[in-house]
């Protein structure tokens, strides 16, 4: 396996289908744990709590690989972002800041495209930019033990939700190509994403 220094657990709302979204980041956190635990990198999760929410998705997150038995002190929790944007930007923040130079980013499948382009067009931005890959849980499944296995694979969306979920990423990435073209675009989805998810 491919060594990282860092793995990014993304975060996923949880107001509109919470079974189906606790799933969703079961397979994530498996996905971390077993990736963590082949290559000793640190894990990181970083999303707020979110409307409708009691906890924030970080703490979800840190509470499942502590039941995978993930190394605690590997898990790194903050509580602050609120959209893919701003989960991107802190991401290499942080690799700048702990010198991480290769980051494996773990997400739904269907979520891949659009957050494959939010870390190139940060990355644009950086002089000397660490290696960043975006995958899915089932794209890990081979360094997985059987209880992560079996998390991932509960966890991969069916047709019906791969539909749904893929108009709504085409929403917001039409919306992101609109804003493209403005010098201040990263702040308005950072503010919009605070203003739709943000529990205040």
């Amino acid at each position: 396996m491919i060594r990282f220094d860092a793995v990014i657990v993304l975060g996923k709302e949880m107001r509109h289908d919470p079974e189906r979204a606790l799933r969703e980041l079961r397979a994530r956190a498996a996905a971390a744990s077993a990736v963590s635990r082949h290559t000793a990198a640190t894990i990181a999760t970083l999303e707020a709590r979110l409307k409708g929410q009691h906890r924030t998705g970080s703490e979800v997150v840190a509470d499942l690989l502590s039941e995978l038995g993930a190394d605690p002190s590997r898990v790194y929790r903050e509580d602050q972002t609120r959209s893919t944007r701003e989960e991107v930007a802190r991401t290499l923040d942080l690799a700048i800041s702990r010198r991480w130079t290769r980051i494996l980013v773990v997400t739904a499948r269907y979520h891949i495209p659009r957050a494959r382009r939010l870390y190139a067009d940060e990355l644009a931005r950086l002089p000397t930019a660490p290696t960043i890959a975006v995958h899915c849980p089932a794209a890990l499944l081979r360094a997985c033990n059987p209880t992560e296995r079996a998390w991932i694979l509960a966890g991969e969306p069916d047709a019906a939700t791969m539909q749904r979920e893929c108009r709504a990423e085409l929403v917001l990435s039409t919306l992101a190509r609109v804003l493209r073209p403005l010098p201040f675009r990263r702040e308005v989805e950072v503010y919009a994403g605070a203003r739709l998810r943000g529990a205040g």
